[in-house]
């Protein structure tokens, strides 16, 4: 569903722009009621699907998941994963990724973010803030 949304999103535009059309040659106000409703009602109930899709998945629990990232000397990339411990409500290290020099597609700067784009399947963007 997500490739048809890439490739054939746009075609939900189509709808909208001739019921703003009608509403604009027949200058009834009913026509923009519906169009509006359009918008509010239909699009998103037609992107829910895409959006749970992507959320619900594995690799997105492990973008969200609490981290530092390291860059030693190497240009490694050290990815360390924190979960909250409930008993003494602290984090506590559970994972350590470390990825290699050869992994990195590329690292830019965009604002006061710094952004490091990865091959990897996992996680592929790392956004770090200055």
């Amino acid at each position: 569903m997500l490739l048809w949304m890439i490739t054939r999103g746009w075609l939900l535009i189509i709808p909208l722009i001739a019921i703003a059309v009608i509403a604009v040659v027949s200058k009834d106000v009913r026509w923009a009621i519906v169009a509006v409703t359009y918008i509010l009602v239909c699009i998103p109930m037609i992107l829910t699907p895409v959006v749970f899709n992507q959320i619900l998945t594995p690799k997105a629990r492990r973008q969200l998941a609490l981290k530092t990232v390291e860059i030693d000397s190497a240009k490694n990339v050290i990815i360390s994963f924190y979960d909250k411990d409930e008993e003494n409500d602290r984090f506590v290290l559970t994972d350590r990724e470390t990825i290699p020099n050869s992994g990195i597609k590329g690292v830019f700067h965009l604002f006061s973010t710094t952004i490091v784009w990865l091959k990897s399947s996992g996680i592929e963007l790392i956004l770090i803030p200055d």
